[in-house]
């Protein structure tokens, strides 16, 4: 049976595609690229929502911040304007006291606040508040979820849009970072083996000088003290993120910043909580043998209390043979020598023990029924 060129050309490029199939997957199993690619998506996966949220929210919240910038304008020049012409028929005092009040009603909005603060007191430094940068900020801070607040939506859609955002992207922020912190758990596993003690300790060091080390950054490069650095950063890993600071710092530091800090205190605690549960582990392994033990204990007690008890009994029953024995061999001999009473009434003179044997191996009793056949039953009954 001959082979046609076709068959053998198509016979090997099928063997050519399995061998190419076979190296693919030895080279996937060898460098773990599945998990590897598996991870990847999910950080990238995160990474695209946070910029595509940032996007979303700037295009709904920069026209409501323009259009409530020109009221807040507006209300402010009217507020100057009835001052200044009211400076001639009032007292200043009264006048003072009027204009503030107006004004601190004013400011209760957070945009009449920016407004205020950067075109009338800092004229030279105009500033939004919707850029990108703060809305990725924003953003980052709503799926980690931090929530500073500097910034939030005021309009109808923005705050509608928010709750769907959330309500996704902060369960995909903390399924990436929970698996980001178990796959880097994992590999320090691997690296120290079984003993997880050390790495523990490592971690543990590391949690409480991250802080630190980015309080002493933000007071070198920022407007707050040490002390207020190093408050925000452990308010800002452990995820409170009061808000009542607001340091300058680059957005992609801060995004940096914020997912090292909550991956750091992820690993922290998954390693610290596989040791503990490791050393409530050995630590229940050994109540149980010590359960045991003390089980197997009892019931050894248990028996030599048995057999002291009736090794007990066996001695007090060989007294009361004895004793009776006596009683028996006395009453027999002096039976003749005894003269009834002038009432008629003879001494008693028990003679039950004649059929009775026991079981004492020291006994004379239990010497002589071992040569006896077809006794053994009787050693601990009646006859």
């Amino acid at each position: 049976m001959t082979v046609s060129m076709e068959e053998t050309s198509r016979i090997q490029m099928l063997s050519a595609t399995s061998k190419d199939k076979k190296t693919d997957r030895s080279l996937v199993e060898k460098y773990h690229l599945g998990p590897l690619a598996l991870h990847t998506g999910l950080v990238l996966s995160c990474v695209t929502y946070a910029l595509g949220g940032a996007y979303l929210f700037l295009s709904i919240e920069r026209p409501e911040e323009l259009k409530r910038r020109e009221q807040a304008l507006a209300d402010f020049g009217q507020l100057k304007d009835q001052f200044l012409g009211n400076l001639s028929s009032l007292t200043p005092e009264k006048l003072l006291d009027t204009y503030t009040k107006q004004l601190m009603y004013l400011l209760e909005d957070a945009h009449n606040a920016h407004t205020f603060e950067h075109f009338y007191t800092q004229k030279d430094e105009p500033k939004d508040m919707w850029t990108f940068s703060s809305a990725l900020v924003f953003t980052t801070t709503t799926v980690i979820p931090v929530g500073y607040g500097y910034v939030f939506p005021v309009s109808a859609y923005g705050r509608m849009a928010l709750v769907a955002y959330a309500l996704l992207g902060i369960p995909l922020t903390l399924v990436t970072m929970a698996d980001t912190g178990k796959f880097a758990a994992q590999l320090v596993t691997r690296w120290f083996g079984e003993n997880m003690a050390i790495p523990a300790v490592i971690f543990v060091c590391l949690l409480f000088a991250y802080p630190l080390i980015v309080g002493y950054i933000l007071c070198s490069t920022s407007n707050i003290t040490f002390l207020d650095s190093v408050y925000f950063s452990l308010t800002s890993i452990f995820t409170i993120g009061f808000g009542d600071l607001t340091p300058d710092m680059n957005v992609i530091h801060m995004v940096v910043f914020l997912a090292v800090g909550v991956i750091l205190v992820t690993i922290t605690l998954d390693i610290v909580a596989a040791e503990m549960i490791d050393r409530v582990h050995y630590m229940g392994r050994h109540v149980g043998k010590a359960k045991q033990l003390a089980g197997k204990m009892f019931q050894l007690a248990q028996s030599l209390n048995m057999k002291q008890g009736l090794v007990s009994g066996v001695g007090q029953l060989h007294a009361l043979a004895r004793f009776g024995m006596l009683v028996n061999v006395g009453a027999k001999e002096g039976v003749e020598e005894q003269e009834p009473t002038d009432d008629g009434i003879i001494a008693f003179s028990p003679d039950v023990m004649d059929g009775l044997d026991f079981v004492d191996t020291l006994s004379i009793y239990s010497r002589r029924s071992r040569h006896s056949a077809g006794n053994s039953a009787r050693n601990l009954f009646l006859s």
